[in-house]
């Protein structure tokens, strides 16, 4: 078997060692949010964070960032609500799209703090986006239902109902598992933007 999987042309090996890849870059992501729940600060709040140290001074990250959000959202001035120069912070709202069963978008503010070799970003608030419905403020009730499915799923006797249950469970982990992916790559592309390729 191992001669097998071994015993491949240039071309084979460049697939597979590409297919692995992706196989291992999926993983991480699901691993992040392997429980489908949404990250929540000790207040019960949405909180996806993350920082970086790139060898920049403050207004250099300020222009790098501007130049991202001018990039990634096409129009710096529609997405930036707020630009304090003096204080190192950058806030935008904008969309995003999911992967998710009732939304198509995510409304998110996304706050970006930063000095002389040093930023910090950090989204806050979001609304699930349809065109079917106004938007909806995505929190810790997301997760309560997850638990919620849990405990269904788990306690159902009735075989064909305890597939539903965990059909319904599996739903709504993917839901807030496509919200995850989503925001998460949002926050690492800034990263990549900003740091280049020397990752942290």
């Amino acid at each position: 078997m191992f001669s097998a999987i071994f015993a491949r042309s240039p071309t084979q090996y460049f697939i597979l060692k590409h297919l692995l890849l992706f196989a291992l870059l999926a993983a991480t992501t699901y691993t992040f949010a392997q429980d489908g729940r949404l990250p929540l600060d000790s207040k019960n709040s949405i909180n996806y964070t993350d920082s970086g140290q790139p060898k920049l001074g403050k207004a250099e990250l300020h222009q790098k960032v501007r130049e991202w959000v001018e990039k990634k959202f096409g129009n710096a001035e529609n997405a930036i609500t707020s630009d304090d120069k003096q204080a190192g912070i950058i806030l935008i709202t904008s969309y995003i799209p999911v992967i998710h069963s009732d939304y198509q978008y995510v409304r998110f503010d996304l706050g970006v703090q930063y000095k002389d070799n040093q930023y910090d970003a950090r989204i806050t608030t979001l609304d699930g986006v349809s065109a079917e419905h106004s938007p909806v403020r995505l929190n810790a009730k997301e997760n309560d239902n997850i638990t919620a499915k849990e405990q269904i799923a788990k306690t159902e006797n009735n075989r064909k109902k305890r597939k539903d249950a965990e059909l319904a469970l599996q739903l709504a982990k993917a839901d807030n598992d496509g919200i995850n992916t989503s925001l998460c790559n949002l926050l690492a592309d800034l990263k990549t933007y900003i740091v280049g390729s020397k990752a942290d």
